[in-house]
C-alpha cells in the first residue's frame, strides 16, 4: 500500500497551499495585469509572408516566367519620334485682327489640351492614310504578317482604310515636354522606317490641317459677312427710299449745316429750310433788337451834352473859338498897358463880343442837327426790329408744323442711319478678315524631324521583368492572405486572444517523441524549460498562484496534453510541492505508457469504491509526486464523474497534497472533460500548433465555459518557431547556459 504524503492535520510542516514553493523572481509575486498586447500589423503579415514563402515564391517565379517568356514572343515595336513647338499666337505680319480667338495671357491649359486632342483626331490620322497612301500598303495593313497579306486583299478600299485610320490613331503616342510648348509626337510600328515616316506625316499634315481649318474659319466668316453686307445694303437701300418719299410727300426739305469750333473740326448735321430761315432772322432780330436798345439810350440820354460833344468836333466853332482867344488876349495885353479907355481896347472888345454872337449861333445850329439824327436813328433801328419780329412770328408756325410732321420722318431716318453704320462697320470688318486671310501665318513648327529609331522599344524587359515581379509579389501575397484566411488550423502565439479569446501561458517546441522523453528528464534542455516558463505563467495568472487542483485537455487526442500534465506535475514535485497527477482519460489512458508502467488499479476504482485513495497513488520515484492512473475502464465514465464521488474525492485528495495535475480526454466528442472543468478550480487548455483549427478550439472552449469551467489560459505545444514566421529568436536556445562554462574553463586551463 502506497504511504500518502501526511496532511496538515498530520503535523506535517506548514506549506502555503495557495502559492507553490517556486524560485523568487523579480517584479510583483501575481500577475493582475493587463494581457499582453497583440503584435503589430506589419510583423503579422512579415510571419504570414514566411510561412507562405513557398507558395509566394513559386507564384512570383511563375509571373517571371511569365514575362520572359512574353517578352520574347512580342514582336519588336520601334518608336520614331518628331518634335513639334506649339505657340500660343502666330507670328503678326499685319496689325490686323483673325476671326480666331485671341489667346489670353499667361498659362492655358485648355488651349494646350486641345492642341493634344487635335494630334490624336480622327482627321489628322485619315489625312496621313491618305498623304502615305497606307490604304494601299498591305504590309503596313497586317502588321508585317505574311499570313494575313491574303484577307486584306479582299477586303474593300473603304474598309482598309478605316482599318488604317485606326492603326495610325491607336498608335500615335503624343507627350509634351512639361513647362514648354514642345510636343513630342512619336509613333510605334514594327517597322523603323515606317516609324518615322509616319511620325514625321503626322507632324507636317498637323500643320497643313491646322492652316487649313484657319483658312476655313476665315472662308466661313468672310462669306457669312459678305451674306450679312448684301442684307443690310438692302435694307439701307429701303430704308433710304422710304426716307425720300415721305420727306417728298410732307414738303420737308432738309439742309445740312455745320457747326463746332473752327480748328477743331465740324459736326454736319441736316434740319428743315424752314428751321434754317427761322434760325437766321432769329439771328438778325437779336441784332436788330441790340441796334435798337442802343439807338434809344443815345436818343433818351442827354442831348445837350451831345451836342456840346459835337460843337467841340465842328470846324467853324473851333476856329471861331480861336480867333477869339486870340482877341481876347491881345485886350488883355493893351487894357494893362493904356487902360480901358485906350480906342484900341474898346474896338477889341467890339470884335470880341461879335465872336461870342456867332460862335452862339454856331452852336445851336449844331445842337439841332445833333438831336435830329438820334431820333432818326432810333425810329430806324426800331423799324428794322418790328420788322424782323413778324417775320420770325410768321415762321414760328410753319415750323412747329413741319416739326409736328417730322416725327415720322426722324422715325425712318433713324433706321436709315442705324443701317448706315452697320453697313459700313460690316464692309471695314470684311476688308480686314480679306487682309488676315491672305497673310497664312501658322503657330506649329517642327523642331526636330523623327529619324529611324535604332533599337526597339519594346518589349521592355526590365519593365516586364519588374511587373512580372510586382504582379507575382501581389498574386503571391493574396493567395498567401487567401490560404490564411481558410486554413483555420493555424493559431500563431500572437493570436490567441483574437482569435480563441483567452490568454497564452506559453508554447513548446516541436520535437520528436525520443527527444520529448530524453529533454523532459534533462534539466535544462529546451523543453524542460519551456515547461518551467509555463508554469511560472501559471503560477502568475492569478493572485492566488497555481491553483489548488488543475484539469490539462484538449480540443482532439495526441495534442500533447498529458506530456504537459506531467511535465507541470513533474515540476512543481521538483519546488518541494507535494503532487497527485491523475490520468482522468479512463477511455483512452496514456499516463502508464509515457513512465513505462503497467496498467493497475486507479482513478475509476477509486471513484466506485472499489479501491482507497491511498491504494490507487503510486511513487514514481520523485520526491513529493505521486500518480494515479486510469485504471479499468468503466461502462460509461461520464456517469461516474457526473456524480458526487468525483467532489469528494477531490476533497479528500486536496487534504494529502499541495495540487491535484488531471489529465483529462479531449473535449469535443465526449463530455469527460466538461464534468471534470466543472469541479476543478482551473482548467489549462492545450492545443499542437498547426494542427487544431480555430473553430474546433473555440467550440471546445465554449463547452467548457457553458459549465463555467475557469479556463486559466492554453499552452501551444509542438510549436515549429521557424517555420511559422517567428525564426530563430523566438526557438528555445539554452545552449549557451552548457557552452559558456566550458569555454571558461578552456580558458583557464590556457591561463
Amino acid at each position: 500500500m502506497y504511504n500518502l504524503p501526511a496532511g496538515r492535520d498530520a503535523g506535517a510542516p506548514a506549506l502555503d497551499h495557495g502559492r507553490s514553493q517556486l524560485p523568487a523572481f523579480a517584479g510583483p509575486q501575481y500577475y493582475d495585469g493587463p494581457l499582453p498586447q497583440e503584435e503589430s500589423l506589419l510583423r503579422h503579415y512579415w510571419r504570414m509572408a514566411y510561412r507562405h514563402r513557398w507558395l509566394i515564391g513559386g507564384i512570383t517565379f511563375a509571373c517571371l516566367a511569365l514575362a520572359i517568356l512574353a517578352s520574347m514572343l512580342m514582336q519588336r515595336q520601334y518608336t520614331a519620334t518628331a518634335r513639334i513647338q506649339i505657340a500660343r499666337e502666330a507670328a503678326k505680319v499685319v496689325d490686323v485682327e483673325g476671326v480666331e480667338a485671341e489667346e489670353s495671357a499667361g498659362p492655358s491649359l485648355e488651349f494646350y489640351q486641345t492642341q493634344y486632342a487635335l494630334l490624336k483626331s480622327r482627321s489628322l490620322s485619315e489625312a496621313v492614310v491618305r498623304d502615305l497612301r497606307l490604304s494601299d500598303n498591305f504590309t503596313f495593313l497586317s502588321g508585317y504578317n505574311d499570313s494575313a497579306i491574303d484577307d486584306l486583299k479582299g477586303m474593300p478600299r473603304q474598309e482598309r482604310f478605316k482599318l488604317a485610320t485606326e492603326m495610325v490613331n491607336r498608335n500615335t503616342k503624343v507627350s509634351p515636354l512639361p513647362g514648354s510648348s514642345v510636343v513630342d509626337v512619336g509613333y510605334v510600328a514594327p517597322n523603323a522606317n515606317i516609324a518615322a515616316t509616319i511620325a514625321n506625316s503626322i507632324s507636317e499634315n498637323f500643320i497643313e490641317t491646322n492652316l487649313a481649318r484657319r483658312y476655313e474659319a476665315t472662308t466661313y466668316a468672310r462669306n457669312f459677312l459678305q451674306n450679312r453686307i448684301e442684307a443690310t445694303r438692302k435694307k439701307l437701300e429701303d430704308s433710304e427710299r422710304r426716307a425720300a418719299e415721305y420727306a417728298q410727300a410732307q414738303g420737308i426739305i432738309k439742309v445740312a449745316t455745320n457747326s463746332g469750333v473752327p480748328g477743331e473740326g465740324r459736326v454736319s448735321s441736316e434740319q428743315t429750310l424752314a428751321s434754317a430761315d427761322l434760325t437766321q432772322l432769329s439771328t438778325q432780330l437779336a441784332l436788330a433788337r441790340a441796334a435798337r436798345v442802343q439807338a434809344e439810350a443815345d436818343y433818351r440820354a442827354n442831348s445837350g451834352g451831345a451836342a456840346a460833344a459835337s460843337s467841340l468836333a465842328n470846324p467853324a466853332v473851333n476856329a471861331l473859338r480861336g480867333q477869339r482867344g486870340e482877341l481876347s488876349a491881345e485886350l488883355s495885353k493893351l487894357e494893362s498897358d493904356f487902360g480901358p479907355e485906350y480906342p484900341r481896347v474898346a474896338a477889341l472888345r467890339s470884335q470880341i463880343a461879335e465872336l461870342d454872337r456867332q460862335i452862339a449861333r454856331e452852336q445851336g445850329r449844331v445842337t439841332t442837327s445833333v438831336s435830329q439824327e438820334l431820333a432818326d436813328k432810333y425810329r430806324q433801328a426800331l423799324a428794322a426790329e418790328q420788322g424782323l419780329q413778324a417775320r420770325v412770328n410768321g415762321l414760328k408756325g410753319a415750323v412747329l408744323d413741319q416739326q409736328q410732321r417730322s416725327i415720322q420722318f426722324n422715325i425712318i431716318q433713324r433706321d436709315v442711319d442705324t443701317n448706315r453704320a452697320l453697313y459700313d462697320a460690316l464692309l471695314q470688318r470684311f476688308k480686314e478678315v480679306g487682309v488676315a486671310a491672305g497673310v497664312g501665318t501658322n503657330n506649329v513648327s517642327i523642331v526636330d524631324a523623327a529619324l529611324p529609331p535604332e533599337s526597339p522599344s519594346q518589349p521592355n524587359v526590365p519593365l516586364n521583368l519588374a511587373v512580372g515581379l510586382m504582379f507575382g509579389l501581389l498574386l503571391g501575397g493574396g493567395a498567401a492572405l487567401a490560404k490564411e484566411q481558410m486554413a483555420d488550423a493555424v493559431i500563431l502565439p500572437s493570436e490567441f486572444q483574437q482569435k480563441l479569446g483567452i490568454r497564452l501561458l506559453g508554447s513548446t517546441p516541436k520535437l520528436t517523441p525520443d527527444e520529448v522523453t530524453q529533454q523532459l528528464t534533462e534539466g535544462r534542455s529546451d523543453l524542460s524549460e519551456a515547461y518551467f516558463s509555463i508554469l511560472t505563467a501559471i503560477q502568475f495568472a492569478s493572485p492566488e498562484g497555481a491553483p489548488k487542483s488543475m484539469l490539462f485537455t484538449s480540443t482532439q487526442a495526441n495534442e500533447g496534453k498529458s506530456t504537459t500534465a506531467l511535465a507541470i506535475a513533474r515540476n512543481l514535485a521538483s519546488v518541494g510541492a507535494k503532487v497527485l497527477l491523475i490520468d482522468a482519460d479512463m477511455r483512452n489512458p496514456s499516463l502508464h505508457r509515457h513512465l513505462n508502467r503497467g496498467m493497475t488499479t486507479g482513478f475509476s476504482e477509486v471513484l466506485t469504491g472499489q479501491t482507497l485513495l491511498t491504494q490507487g497513488c503510486q511513487s514514481v520515484g520523485q520526491t513529493g509526486l505521486s500518480v494515479m492512473f486510469a485504471g479499468r475502464m468503466p461502462l460509461n465514465p461520464a456517469e461516474l464523474l457526473a456524480g458526487r464521488a468525483l467532489e469528494d474525492f477531490l476533497l479528500q485528495a486536496g487534504t494529502h497534497f499541495d495540487h491535484i495535475v488531471i489529465d483529462g480526454p479531449p473535449v469535443l466528442g465526449l463530455a469527460d472533460s466538461v464534468l471534470l472543468g466543472r469541479v476543478a478550480q482551473a482548467t489549462i487548455f492545450v492545443v499542437e500548433a498547426a494542427r487544431t483549427r480555430a473553430s474546433q478550439a473555440r467550440m471546445a472552449i465554449d463547452r467548457l465555459n457553458a459549465v463555467r469551467a475557469g479556463v486559466l489560459g492554453a499552452v501551444l505545444t509542438k510549436l515549429d518557431a521557424k517555420q511559422s514566421g517567428y525564426g530563430d529568436n523566438y526557438a528555445y536556445q539554452y545552449g549557451y547556459a552548457r557552452s559558456e562554462p566550458r569555454k571558461l574553463t578552456d580558458f583557464m586551463k590556457r591561463r
